[in-house]
Parts: structure tokens; sequence; C-alpha cells
């Protein structure tokens, strides 16, 4: 059986449908990584007024950010596909972008991540609006709940910039 009728077989879905979704995967699990990294630079590298909260907020954040991507690589797997796995295919295909290694103060790394988390929701409303015809229910949860992890910290973002 070639991979095309297994992914049919498996997913209940014809091979394009499934490469659009991998191809959109594989964009998501790009930003994931390069955000990944990026929250580790604010991590180390926040100081100033804020940095005991924003320090720990960045852990928190890469932290789950790590469990999403691990999660969308192996739903990727899951359609049969190898998912991006260098940081080269990251950043050539990912929108967000890298952050220089310097002092950021924690109002800029708010800024930042608001806008990053913003663009993240923008990607998953698209892989969501590819998604919601199959029937692959457990994608669409994930959708959801990267969605409503992103808002949230858009909000908290937006509200620690307030005090």
């Amino acid at each position: 059986m070639n991979k095309a009728m297994m992914n049919e077989e498996k997913m209940g879905m014809k091979d394009e449908s499934i490469m659009e979704i991998v191809d959109a995967l594989n964009i998501t699990l790009a930003n994931l990584n390069i955000l990944y990294v990026k929250l580790h630079n604010f991590h180390w590298n926040v100081v100033g007024m804020g940095f005991f909260d924003m320090h720990a907020k960045t852990q928190e954040l890469y932290e789950h950010v790590a469990e999403m991507l691990d999660g969308v690589a192996e739903k990727i797997r899951m359609y049969g596909y190898n998912p991006l796995a260098s940081m080269q295919s990251y950043l050539k295909v990912g929108t967000i972008k890298e952050a220089p290694s310097e002092n950021i103060n924690a109002t800029t790394v708010a800024n930042i991540i608001e806008e990053d988390f913003e663009e993240m929701l923008i990607g998953l409303k698209e892989l969501d609006e590819i998604a919601k015809d199959t029937l692959d229910e457990c994608l669409i949860n994930m959708i959801a709940d990267s969605m409503c992890f992103f808002e949230k910290n858009i909000w908290i973002m937006n509200a620690y910039k307030t005090r």
C-alpha cells in the first residue's frame, strides 16, 4: 500500500488535503521553535524593573511552547510525514522573527511577546480554516487549545504593561 493510500485510509482524507495540513502544521512548528528560542533569549536577557516577573513568565511560556511544538511534530508524523527539524528550515518558512541576544527591559519583552502571539493566532486561524473540513477532531481540538493559550497570554502581556 502506498503512502497516499495509507494516509487516506488512516485519516479519512485525500493525500492533497493531508499535504495542505502538513504544510500548515510545519509553518506552525517553525514558528513555535523560533518562539521557543526567542523566549529563552528573553528569559536570559531581561533586565531592570519587572525582571523577576518576566523571568518567571518567560520560563512558563517556553515550557508550554515546548509541549505544543512536540504535539505539532507528532501530529505531522501521524499524517505519515516528517516534520521540519532544523533552525534553517524554521527560519525559512516561519513568520516569527528572531530577536538579538542583548539586554532588554520587561515592557519591551511584553510588547514583542504580544506581537508574536498575535502572529501565532493568525497562523492558527489559517490552519483552523484548513482543518475544520477534516474528520480529525484531535487536530481541531489541538488548534483550539493553542488559540486559547495565545489569546490568554496576549491579555496577560497587555495587563502587565498597564501596571
